[in-house]
């Protein structure tokens, strides 16, 4: 099919008779394995006709809970680009009809896929974080999610998971078995998106994902098994509370060490955290996560004039017609006021390249791999050269200084979510 015809017939349907599979082998899992518990009360979805579905992103399993509790509407998704590099992940997005998209970055390819979903009476689900979070808490969303809404002018339902991050939480490989919630609610009629300011929309999305506009008491979380609970959980936490130095903890079975000062702190089935010792450790990944956040962002204060970070790296992209990620160059990327900075090889020449802080209002990362920067339409994949563990670091760094001299931060903040909840 010619580039201008595929582009006529915009985002294919969802595959009915896959879907409809999908779903029923799907059923026995969630309901066995993960005890998945479907709250209907405030959902009443039009029976034909466009709406939006806005899920939080607690892990990559948000995506079956959300498709499935919607069911027997069928939604095209809008998925991260980085997924479509890979073989078998397109061969499950491509006929489910998801959308790939540029992570915080203008994606005008994303935007009319939307649009086209939207002209021929689909229904769409959107992550409004635009990335799995970190730590279990919602991690705030880019601004122009109230913009994109305002425009479709389509009812809009939220769907809020719990529990996901405690059966995959995103610093860890694999699934545990446990107990999951999806809280399915009207949010907005298509008159409210647009009788309502961006800012009013933006809010109530924050409120409703982040779980600040309810009342009801905490669901009871929890895995099937306490074994190996934190395993990976020191590609996320890197600072010790106690002592003060980084890149000095481990996890063995259950627990998280730091071989400096010997503080520890053990994995509850929860995923909450019983320091040991007189540790003084935060009480959970939550808490922890968000210290280090507010410490980097500190620092970051009282230094305004600063370089924040200088390293060496490795780049990797998606080769040219090819699949994944693969080594493509070797350099310095610094920090400073003006944003992110390489120097080096890129495909076999030197290159310099420039991301104005204004550009990059997040930074995915892979803990222990990689972090990211989406730039027109490319995935840039920096890994360090000689500590990978500081992915996390240098994430979290990129984070603070646009949130810090960003003249107009596109980000609702995520600090305000995270002191919201324990979990």
């Amino acid at each position: 099919m010619s580039g201008a015809k595929k582009a006529r017939r915009g985002v294919r349907k969802p595959n009915g008779p896959l879907y409809f599979a999908l779903v029923v082998l799907l059923t026995p899992v969630l309901k066995i394995c993960f005890r998945v518990k479907v709250d209907r009360k405030a959902y009443a979805p039009p029976k034909k006709g466009s709406f939006v579905v806005l899920c939080n992103h607690e892990s990559f399993m948000d995506f079956v809970l959300s498709m499935w509790s919607v069911y027997p509407r069928r939604l095209n998704a809008v998925a991260a680009l980085k997924f479509y590099y890979y073989p078998a992940l397109r061969r499950i997005l491509n006929p489910m009809g998801a959308i790939s998209k540029s992570l915080f970055d203008p994606d005008p390819k994303a935007i009319m896929g939307i649009l086209s979903v939207i002209k021929r009476g689909g229904a769409l689900l959107l992550f409004p974080e635009g990335r799995c979070s970190t730590d279990g808490a919602y991690a705030g969303m880019h601004k122009a999610t109230g913009k994109l809404l305002k425009k479709l002018r389509v009812p809009v339902v939220s769907c809020r998971v719990e529990g996901a991050y405690v059966c995959m939480p995103f610093w860890r490989k694999g699934i545990r078995f446990g107990r999951e919630y999806v809280t399915l609610a009207n949010l907005f009629t298509a008159e409210d998106t647009q009788r309502l300011s961006v800012d009013e929309i933006n809010s109530r999305i924050d409120a409703r994902l982040s779980g600040a506009d309810s009342a009801a008491a905490p669901k009871r979380l929890g895995t099937a098994r306490a074994r190996d609970l934190t395993q990976g959980l020191e590609n996320i936490l890197y600072h010790c509370p106690r002592c003060g130095k980084e890149f000095t903890l481990r996890t063995e079975r259950n627990m998280i060490i730091c071989d400096s000062c010997g503080g520890a702190a053990e994995m509850r089935r929860d995923a909450t955290l019983s320091p040991l010792r007189e540790s003084a450790f935060p009480s959970s990944v939550r808490q922890w996560f968000a210290l280090q956040a507010a410490r980097e962002t500190e620092r970051i204060r009282e230094n305004p004039g600063a370089e924040y970070v200088r390293i060496d790296t490795v780049v990797r992209m998606r080769p040219p017609g090819g699949d994944g990620l693969a080594e493509c160059g070797r350099g310095e990327l610094w920090l400073n006021r003006e944003g992110w900075h390489y120097a080096g090889t890129l495909r076999g020449e030197y290159t310099r390249m420039d991301f104005a802080l204004e550009t990059v209002p997040a930074m995915p990362f892979d803990p222990c791999d990689n972090f990211q920067i989406y730039s027109q339409g490319l995935l840039y994949a920096f890994t360090p050269a000689e500590n990978r563990r500081a992915c996390v670091k240098y994430s979290l760094i990129g984070e603070a200084a646009y949130r810090c001299f960003s003249a107009a931060p596109q980000t609702t903040p995520a600090a305000c979510f995270r002191a919201q909840t324990d979990g």
